[in-house]
């Protein structure tokens, strides 16, 4: 696929600004093919080229001076991601959220726990290397054995840390959070969402009421995150995140993809939650700066809004898909061929598990894990052969 004269006819159908080279799925047959960054009437777009279905044109980001304004850093711990893998808990939920790229299957056991071990202990652990395992799901706390998971995951080495990706129900219960907590759960991630996102007043309960039993417990939240049904459901959430007195290292704010968003949901961009999140802030007299030292890209961008550090974005799906903003954390093992970033994986997950499909190639070398992700740019035909 990545051959001489594709790339070559790739780059000779580009009469506009060329940006840079990258990689992106074909769509179709969701083969790793060749692409093309080019700016073009003040739009960033991205052409592809598959040997079997040809050539395709994709806008990535509709503002050209918000995308050359984008820095991306590893310099800031906070927002560094690369020494952490997601792996799956379970397969199995309590909730049936809508944008959820997972679609769990509560007929199916949970994966036994000497398998997640083994596939752990398969990775780099240390301290330089993988040193937080996050379980994510669907809802891994469904498990009989969480905490006695987080705990053997904490004895395969000395500087690991266990967290967990979770709507936040089970943290309802008191001795579940203690359990957790002396079995060495690092801290726990909130998908909280939108107080009408799933229409059920008793979930919304129990995740507000989990989040204070946390907070009075001291269990460390490592964020909370929102994702919206519609850009309405803005205003609701930032009112929360600037009134409430949780505090979690950030929050997270979400549009769907195609990967779970909602039938007929309108596509938006990074830059468009931006903006938004800006002219609110603004106009609710709210300080609001772009973090400089963190890993902006077309898919997140983190800002400050008053005390409170929110971390703003919008996946890409299968057409879209930038490889070179993908080159680092956080990382998944979500499906086989190397531990890849998190959106390379959900999109995978979803033909491999979801649709049934196999995987036609492994991905390249270059984004595959690493804890300090090159950044040289990428010179596409060094990847022949």
């Amino acid at each position: 696929m990545f051959s001489e004269k594709n790339i070559s006819f790739l780059k000779g159908s580009i009469p506009q600004t060329i940006i840079g080279d990258t990689v992106s799925l074909c769509h179709k047959c969701h083969i790793h093919v060749p692409a093309i960054r080019y700016e073009k009437d003040g739009k960033i777009w991205m052409a592809k080229i598959c040997e079997e279905h040809g050539l395709t044109h994709h806008l990535i980001e509709p503002d050209a001076d918000f995308y050359h304004n984008l820095e991306c850093s590893y310099d800031d711990e906070r927002f560094n991601f690369n020494g952490g893998v997601l792996i799956e808990g379970s397969d199995r939920c309590n909730l049936e959220c809508p944008h959820c790229y997972h679609e769990p299957d509560n007929q199916l056991k949970d994966p036994a726990r000497n398998l997640l071990l083994h596939n752990i202990k398969s990775l780099d652990l240390g301290k330089n290397a993988v040193h937080r395992i996050i379980l994510a799901g669907a809802e891994s706390t469904l498990r009989k054995d969480f905490s006695e998971l987080v705990a053997d995951i904490n004895n395969l080495n000395s500087a690991m840390d266990v967290s967990v990706m979770t709507n936040g129900i089970k943290f309802n219960d008191t001795q579940f959070v203690k359990k957790a907590l002396d079995a060495g759960l690092a801290s726990a991630n909130i998908g909280l969402n939108h107080p009408s996102y799933i229409d059920h007043d008793t979930v919304r309960k129990k995740q507000v009421s989990a989040i204070e039993n946390m907070h009075k417990l001291g269990a460390p939240i490592g964020y909370i995150s929102y994702t919206m049904n519609n850009f309405s459901e803005l205003d609701d959430i930032l009112k929360e995140i600037t009134t409430e007195l949780w505090m979690p290292k950030n929050f997270r704010i979400r549009y769907g993809s195609d990967i779970g968003r909602n039938p007929g949901q309108q596509r938006l961009w990074v830059s468009d939650i931006y903006k938004a999140t800006e002219q609110w802030c603004r106009q609710n007299n709210k300080h609001f700066k772009q973090i400089e030292k963190a890993d902006n890209n077309i898919y997140h961008v983190m800002v400050e809004i008053e005390d409170k550090i929110v971390r703003l974005i919008q996946w890409c799906d299968e057409t879209d898909i930038d490889m070179e903003e993908l080159k680092s954390g956080p990382w998944c093992n979500f499906v086989p061929d190397g531990v890849t970033n998190f959106l390379h994986q959900i999109i995978r997950r979803d033909v491999w598990k979801n649709k049934g499909f196999r995987l036609p190639d492994k991905p390249p070398q270059r984004y595959l894990f690493s804890r300090t992700p090159t950044m040289e740019p990428l010179n596409i035909y060094n990847l022949i052969g």
